[in-house]
């Protein structure tokens, strides 16, 4: 089989080195775990790890000394040395005195830890193109499930108009019809957010990942939009957890599950798997103390002969005909197994299909507690009634539906298009909340909100919108908001919002 098929492993820093422009003396710390995690700091010179204020890289922890190790850069690029600290310093889970570091290293002191990786200003320009190119390559089987949802849809509604007029809600032919109409919009809306989580652009922070839930979303949405010759089937054991970037994951599973549909023209099978290993591969020993997680994304499809197999990883390396492909797919891939700290292989060959095998360092601190959005989910008690209710959306159709179920709540509802008139309504009579739109013209819903505050600084704003970013998340909690419901919601969501932040 050694013979037939071969294996292909790069060196550690080969892509790194090489590609898009990235160079060797571009360096990032960034703290995974410990009370500055998620923080990046780019290396200069030299930088300094420990408990002082002074250093470059603070670290809240006590098993850690006052100045600790230093980073330091020279021709041959970054090491670290141990200054002699009390507890001692690790890379990649060995005690060191000095080290020479390579993109993908953990660095602990103390009970923090660090992942030493490239930096590179073009970098996300480079991943964002990539990922608008995947939406793209998406974009077929996304129009072809829509225009599915809304043939059903529209079928049900003219059927709904032709009903007899005595019949009522309680009728079982009504009962069918709405249920279908409540399935084919939550099936619009998984696609729809999924898709949004793909290709929104964050420089999010490493965090607990759960693989496993990562891996169910990714094959999901690859069953809405792949071809349905196409069989997904997923083998994924339950709680298998890194610390990593989601999203930059969440980027290189579906680039491998998009490179193996193209690969698979006529149809076939595209099979997902992940488990933790009992014990630590050759190909991790060095970088992991602890089994790592093994995923392997496999397809029936054409394959690849030895010269594409050794080339896959290259940038803009594409086998693709005229210009449907900028071969930054697979590179990218490359990339993000690299600055996890693991290691990825290939076996395949030509008529026999293709198999990727991902390694990942399991996480060490499976009980830290995910990063979650502001979702919310329905909580039991007395529901609050007749609250006075501000709904402010530019969208007459969505602000209308909005209203009705608000109304049929037993709540008062005043309506508004815009910032201006939210601010009017609110000189005129202050309500109990505020449900705010973020994306409408003119001002828009953070500037609404500051406005609002501005004038009433106890009022309560709660923000609804399709689109979720952290970062402003954090910013807007910081200056009172609420809290912050996503479109398209559930009722009971809306609801059970209203009632926990009305005050």
């Amino acid at each position: 089989m050694e013979d037939d098929v071969t294996r292909v492993t790069h060196d550690r820093e080969e892509f790194a080195t090489r590609a898009a422009g990235v160079r060797r003396d571009q360096a990032l710390v960034v703290a995974l775990v410990g009370e500055h995690a998620g923080r990046k700091y780019k290396l200069g010179k030299s930088a300094t790890l420990g408990r002082s204020s002074a250093t470059t890289i603070p670290i809240i922890d006590e098993h850690a000394s006052r100045l600790h190790a230093e980073i330091e850069k020279d021709d041959e690029g970054y090491y670290i040395t141990d200054l002699g600290s009390r507890n001692g310093t690790t890379v990649n889970g060995a005690t060191i005195t000095r080290h020479r570091l390579a993109f993908g290293d953990r660095i602990q002191v103390g009970d923090a830890l660090y992942l030493f990786t490239h930096y590179d200003p073009l970098e996300e320009q480079i991943v964002q193109r990539q990922k608008l190119e995947a939406i793209g390559r998406l974009g077929t089987g996304i129009a072809h499930d829509f225009n599915n949802l809304l043939a059903a849809v529209n079928a049900t509604v003219e059927y709904l108009a032709e009903l007899d007029g005595d019949l009522t809600l309680s009728d079982d032919d009504v009962q069918e019809c709405l249920a279908d109409i409540t399935t084919a919009s939550r099936r619009a809306t998984e696609v729809t957010q999924r898709l949004l989580g793909f290709a929104r652009h964050t420089d999010n922070p490493h965090g607990l990942v759960d693989i496993s839930s990562l891996l169910g979303e990714v094959t999901q949405l690859a069953r809405r939009t792949f071809d349905r010759r196409i069989e997904i089937v997923g083998d994924l054991n339950k709680k298998l957890n890194v610390d990593g970037d989601r999203t930059r994951l969440h980027q290189m599973f579906m680039n491998l599950c998009i490179n193996a549909r193209d690969a698979m023209t006529e149809g076939g099978v595209l099979r997902v798997s992940a488990t933790l290993l009992e014990d630590v591969p050759p190909i991790m020993e060095g970088q992991t103390l602890a089994p790592p997680l093994l995923i392997t994304v496999s397809d029936t499809g054409v394959g690849m002969d030895e010269q594409t197999r050794r080339k896959a990883f290259e940038p803009f390396f594409s086998t693709k005909p005229g210009k449907q492909g900028s071969g930054l797919g697979l590179a990218t891939v490359y990339e993000v197994v690299k600055n996890h700290g693991g290691q990825i292989q290939i076996e395949s060959e030509p008529g026999r299909g293709t198999c990727f095998y991902i390694y990942l360092p399991a996480s060490v601190h499976q009980g830290r507690r995910q990063l979650e959005t502001l979702t919310h989910s329905v909580v039991t008690g007395p529901r609050k009634e007749n609250l006075r209710i501000l709904l402010v959306d530019d969208e007459d159709i969505v602000r209308r539906s909005g209203a009705r179920v608000l109304k049929s709540a037993g709540h008062r509802v005043v309506e508004a298009r815009d910032g201006e008139e939210a601010m009017l309504a609110c000189a005129a009579c202050v309500p109990d909340i505020v449900l705010l739109d973020m994306n409408m013209p003119g001002k828009n819903g953070e500037e609404t909100f500051v406005r609002l505050r501005d004038r009433h600084p106890e009022l309560r704003v709660l923000f609804v919108s399709g689109y979720w970013d952290e970062h402003q998340e954090e910013r807007l909690n910081a200056q009172g908001a609420a809290g912050f419901v996503q479109k398209p919601y559930r009722v009971e969501e809306l609801l059970s919002a209203i009632s926990q932040h009305a005050g």
